[in-house]
């Protein structure tokens, strides 16, 4: 207690405890779930290549910046061992792997897409999601749950890691309910913290409460230059292709992207507010500030992923192009930041040039379905693609836009895209034919 040794005893033991706890929590990188929207909490998934690169990175990054820890502690699922032990190693520190920092036990749902669930009881999965906090899925574990089981781990150990400074790879779930637990939060607060994959939060706690020192914290943030100096040939690779796919929900963005990222081989990098509302966010409850700060972190991710996807595989296919994004901006009424909205015009103008196409796919031609997720409000959906063709045209225009013919078939649509890059003279460093 040497921070209390200028103190008389008697005032000394009237203080707050002055030792400080330091929690550096890793959150791994992202999974391969083979393309589909997974439910996964104790399911063993293993990292994706993206999520083994997020993990070097954090590697490098806690190795870099954070100080002198006393240990490593580790969820014991594989997607967090395969970076606390490089870590440990890397780090010269001891490693606990703990059953008690899993992710949340999602029962009956494990292993299972939010799709499937949805279409097969959408007023059990909406239900789940009005009250996170409380309800578990079939034989899994409410977030309440989790919480608890946090904090059953944290006051059985608390001789042990009292004092010091840890390094905790883990999951989300254990990240938002370390923040609630030791902030005094109740657990309906939890889905405020969404740290990234592959991001740091840095936690301190004493007697007298806790603070975030920072939340998912971004291990390397490549600049539009790095992503401009891969695309002018210094990281490109044979067959890698740079395509993104733009218009309003329910044109079949996604669908066409993950097929033809898979048949050329490239990473699929998804527009991300869709995941956000499958995983509970509810966009009515957002303040205009916090709608504000999502549009901000949805580009900042897309542009770090398309910037990990260079660094990775040389190319990538998107659901969504960078206007898409202004639009988004625009649509929820954020002109009025000028300053804001010019400095994001400019990003969303150097961006696209990285693109070697941005098809935009028409309205109207496929059916709208009604998921629970989008709005199937057409005329609101013709609105944000009006929004969306225009600021393509005028900020981008040919050749780098080109249009989609009304077909409805994935094939026929996968066809006409390669089709496209073939005859419009795309090709890689190499020269071979993007077939």
């Amino acid at each position: 207690m040497a921070n209390q040794q200028k103190w008389d005893r008697q005032t000394a033991q009237a203080l707050p405890d002055m030792e400080v706890t330091h929690f550096h929590f890793l959150r791994h990188g992202r999974v391969e779930t083979g393309g589909k929207r997974l439910v996964y909490g104790h399911l063993d998934l293993p990292l994706s290549d993206e999520g083994q690169l997020q993990g070097q990175r954090l590697i490098e990054f806690s190795q870099a910046n954070v100080p002198q820890a006393d240990g490593v502690l580790s969820s014991d699922l594989q997607r967090c061992l395969n970076i606390a032990r490089p870590l440990a190693e890397t780090l010269g520190l001891p490693l606990e792997v703990l059953p008690a920092l899993r992710e949340q036990h999602m029962g009956q749902w494990e292993g299972r897409s939010w799709a499937e669930l949805t279409g097969e009881d959408v007023e059990k999965v909406r239900a789940y999601w009005s009250d996170y906090a409380n309800t578990a899925p079939p034989d899994g574990e409410s977030f309440s749950d989790l919480v608890e089981r946090f904090a059953n781990y944290l006051s059985t150990h608390m001789d042990k890691l009292k004092g010091r400074r840890w390094i905790v790879v883990a999951h989300t779930g254990i990240v938002r309910a370390a923040l609630c637990h030791l902030m005094g939060l109740p657990p309906s607060e939890g889905l405020r913290f969404a740290p990234l994959p592959g991001t740091h939060t840095w936690l301190i706690w004493a007697e007298s409460g806790a603070v975030i020192q920072t939340l998912g914290e971004r291990p390397r943030s490549m600049s539009f230059g790095a992503a401009g100096a891969i695309h002018s040939g210094e990281a490109r690779k044979q067959g890698a292709v740079r395509l993104a796919f733009s218009g309003s929900a329910g044109t079949g963005k996604t669908t066409l992207g993950q097929s033809l990222a898979e048949h050329w081989g490239v990473p699929f990098i998804p527009e991300g507010m869709r995941a956000r509302i499958e995983s509970g966010l509810q966009l009515h409850r957002l303040s205009r500030s916090d709608m504000k700060a999502l549009v901000s972190d949805l580009w900042s991710e897309r542009c770090q992923r398309e910037d990990e996807a260079l660094a990775m595989a040389g190319g990538f296919v998107a659901d969504r192009s960078p206007v898409d994004y202004l639009v988004f901006w625009l649509h929820y009424g954020f002109s009025n930041d000028e300053e804001g909205t010019r400095r994001l015009m400019e990003q969303v103008r150097q961006r696209s040039r990285i693109y070697d196409r941005i098809v935009v796919l028409p309205w109207g031609v496929l059916p709208l379905q009604p998921d629970g997720v989008r709005s199937a409000n057409p005329w609101l959906q013709l609105h944000f693609q009006a929004a969306v063709e225009g600021l393509l045209y005028r900020e981008i225009g040919a050749p780098v836009v080109v249009e989609l013919p009304p077909l409805d078939g994935l094939e026929a649509r996968k066809r006409w895209v390669i089709d496209q890059l073939l005859e419009s003279g795309v090709r890689t460093l190499g020269g071979s034919p993007l077939t």
